[in-house]
């Protein structure tokens, strides 16, 4: 009896090769190093330094690519007061999260070109620009099947069910479409606002106004719900001098409903102007 094996075939080969996406696979790469991050976190909540620190730095050298791990020390620092510490940590946690994207985007490259190369096997034509597919049928399927099984040494004596090849077709093109998505998205990755915001915090605290600026105005950009940055940008500006942006982010903190301690209220209204 003749059996519609062909589909099988398919399905089990595309599972075999695509069945975890890049995000996946990358993920099982930093496992180990995230489960030491979300203890460390847990201790840092606690205000348990030392074993959060401990839990960072095993973090580390779990995957060098950490890029939290650093920020997070870099916090662990800040509440130490140790500034320039704090400083170094969130320095490297920043070269090491461009670092993680280069490699992260490289290997989503390398998953899509494999991905290509399979379909181009399949007998399933991906066009790069517009994502429409053509070409590939049942019966090109078939033939390259038979020439791999005749490869391995086995006679061929299957049918082919067209419907359902089909059917298998469509969804790897859809998933091809997917990936091409989550690449296009993944190149805008940036920096964490929040950690951002937090290495703002150890700039201020080394005098270095300029630069903590730069970080919370950055971490507003990425997410405009961080009121306390708002809060934080104001002052940064009032120890410059400069009374219209430090009035500016004052009034957006109070439409926030962020913190502002009562001194600088009177600071602002002796030396801006504010009502």
């Amino acid at each position: 009896m003749r059996k519609p094996f062909i589909a099988l075939i398919f399905l089990l080969s595309f599972c075999l090769v695509f069945g975890q996406t890049a995000s996946g696979l990358y993920n099982k790469v930093q496992a180990d190093s995230t489960k030491h991050i979300e203890k460390g976190k847990k201790y840092l909540k606690n205000n348990n330094l030392k074993k959060a620190e401990k839990e960072f730095k095993d973090a580390i050298k779990a995957w060098k690519h950490a890029y939290a791990a650093y920020a997070y020390l870099g916090i662990v620092y800040y509440q130490k007061r140790d500034f320039n510490k704090s400083k170094e940590y969130f320095e490297k946690s920043i070269f090491e999260f461009q670092k993680f994207k280069e490699n992260y985007l490289k290997m989503k490259r390398d998953y899509i070109k494999n991905f290509e190369l399979r379909a181009k096997e399949l007998g399933i034509v991906l066009d790069k620009h517009n994502l429409n597919y053509g070409a590939g049928d049942a019966l090109e399927y078939y033939q390259y099947s038979e020439q791999m099984r005749a490869l391995r040494g086995r006679s061929i004596s299957y049918s082919v069910n067209p419907t359902v090849f089909e059917a298998y077709k469509n969804d790897y093109v859809n998933k091809y479409k997917n990936l091409q998505k989550e690449y296009e998205k993944d190149k805008n990755m940036q920096y964490d606002a929040f950690f951002r915001f937090k290495y703002g915090n150890t700039l201020m605290a080394l005098k270095d106004f300029r630069g903590a600026i730069e970080q919370y105005s950055a971490a507003i950009n990425q997410d405009p719900n961080l009121k306390d940055a708002y809060t934080n940008l104001s002052v940064a500006y009032f120890m410059l001098g400069d009374c219209n942006n430090a009035k500016k982010y004052y009034e957006l903190a109070k439409k926030k409903k962020a913190f502002v301690r009562g001194n600088y209220v009177n600071a602002l209204k002796k030396r801006c102007g504010i009502k």
